[in-house]
């Protein structure tokens, strides 16, 4: 056991007074530091689109001259509802908007006579409100008049709810999209969802499902007030804003990068030894041929894993740096069998670091199992970089466009545990056990190539 660990002891001596290594480690800082930089030109850009676009009138000149020109059964109507929002100055998002619109709706009845599809003291009293800005007056005749026509409790869920806790609606489009609007607006969406599919022939229970659990989570965060959900703020892509969790979950994705990084490792330090004729030097010291090759091989995986805790406080250090602590002490939040649990975010964010590595040490396996056998760093490089970069392309042909399922058994198909907790492998019944089982056994197989081709090499 004391030769094992001096064997793994001068194998990070080597790797360590290498530059190229220190270059590695550089490597990841940058990466880290791009993603920021790239964070921040994201939340410039949209916060100027916000300032534009959510806290500037509307402009409905266009429409105007559309409708004057087309002259259709009701434009006179559109036309008054235009220039009502527009001597108004209405912002877009704002409630006023979609009061406005229900207000002055229409249909075009028998001799193209245009009926508004609300009586005209109704209409009155509604344009009142707008004109007022009486949100609360607003939300009480949509509830009567909901009353009167008998609508389910969902349509009239939001109104209710807001009068009772004295929560305004929105002004505009960024108070649309912050809390607690953009919240309620998603349960009362699950609600009328909900309701209108209970009446529907086609009953879908998956949509079912995750509209119940959309209701249970809201509902949640409205009880206990939490601005922010962890869970919500996981891509640069997909969020609304960008914050401190947006950019620190998105640091998971430079994963990929280390791959990279590790497989450069990987592929040369066997190969390396046989190119540049040093493995005499190993092979002259009373050590089996395996306990240097085992050494090699856990000097390879822990540098992939030092590296990811490396990638893993550099993302949290920088995050902080650039996007402040505001939101620091959030949860992640998620319905799991109709319950809704609170995890860290921190340990999320760890544990999705953890389930990115399973491709880079499979891909590094590869890479020194290459290493083993080929007489130079290039092709083990070569081969394990390609398998990586292309392994989930060429599963994805294979199973929607060939139909061939099969290729569950290919440990590229495995490797995202994450797609295979959440069932978005695209492959049925594709459960976790299975896909740590493929990847073990491929791993298993990539060692025994290497044990093979190094015990047996000649020098």
């Amino acid at each position: 056991m004391a030769k094992m660990h001096k064997l793994i002891k001068n194998e990070y001596i080597k790797t360590w007074k290498k530059v190229s290594t220190k270059v590695l480690f550089i490597l990841i800082a940058l990466s880290v530091l791009a993603l920021m930089g790239l964070g921040k030109i994201v939340q410039g850009e949209m916060e100027d689109n916000f300032d534009y676009i959510f806290d500037s009138s509307m402009d409905y000149n266009y429409e105007i001259n559309q409708a004057e020109k087309m002259k259709y059964d009701g434009y006179e109507v559109d036309i008054e509802m235009y220039n009502f929002i527009m001597d108004n100055e209405f912002l877009p998002g704002s409630w006023q908007v979609s009061a406005t619109r229900d207000a002055f709706s229409y249909e075009v009845g028998d001799k193209k006579k245009i009926e508004y599809n609300y009586s005209q003291e109704d209409r009155m009293k509604l344009l009142q409100c707008i004109k007022n800005g009486d949100w609360k007056k607003y939300c009480e005749f949509m509830l009567q008049n909901s009353k009167k026509q008998g609508l389910p409790e969902a349509y009239t869920w939001e109104y209710q709810y807001r009068i009772s806790k004295n929560i305004p609606l929105p002004a505009n489009t960024r108070e649309m999209f912050e809390y607690p609007n953009d919240v309620i607006e998603s349960v009362a969406a699950a609600k009328i969802n909900l309701v209108d599919s209970s009446t529907s022939e086609t009953e879908d229970s998956a949509y079912t499902k995750e509209w119940k659990d959309a209701i249970t989570l809201g509902m949640y965060r409205l009880e206990n007030d939490i601005e922010l959900n962890v869970a919500e703020n996981t891509s640069l892509l997909e969020s609304m804003t960008v914050n401190f969790w947006v950019v620190f979950c998105q640091s998971a994705s430079l994963i990929t990068v280390i791959g990279v990084l590790i497989i450069i490792i990987a592929g040369s330090t066997v190969a390396n030894e046989f190119s540049n004729g040093t493995i005499k030097f190993l092979l002259i010291n009373p050590v089996k041929r395996w306990k240097i090759l085992v050494s090699k091989y856990v000097m390879c995986v822990s540098m992939g894993f030092l590296m990811i805790i490396c990638l893993y406080v550099l993302s949290l250090l920088f995050s902080i740096i650039f996007f402040g602590t505001e939101h620091l002490n959030c949860t992640y939040l998620e319905v799991v069998n109709g319950v809704v649990e609170s995890k860290n975010g921190f340990v999320h964010v760890f544990k999705n670091y953890m389930f990115r590595s399973v491709q880079v040490l499979v891909m590094s396996t590869l890479a020194f199992a290459i290493s083993s056998l080929a007489k130079n760093s290039a092709m083990s490089i070569g081969i394990s970089l390609f398998a990586m970069l292309s392994g989930n392309s060429i599963v994805s042909i294979f199973k929607k466009e060939l139909n061939q399922d099969w290729v569950r058994y290919l440990v590229f198909a495995n490797t995202d545990f994450n797609a295979v907790i959440n069932g978005t492998s695209g492959f049925a019944n594709h459960s976790l056990s299975f896909a740590i089982g493929v990847v073990a056994i491929h791993m298993f197989v990539f060692f025994l190539i290497a044990w093979d081709g190094f015990t047996k090499r000649e020098i």
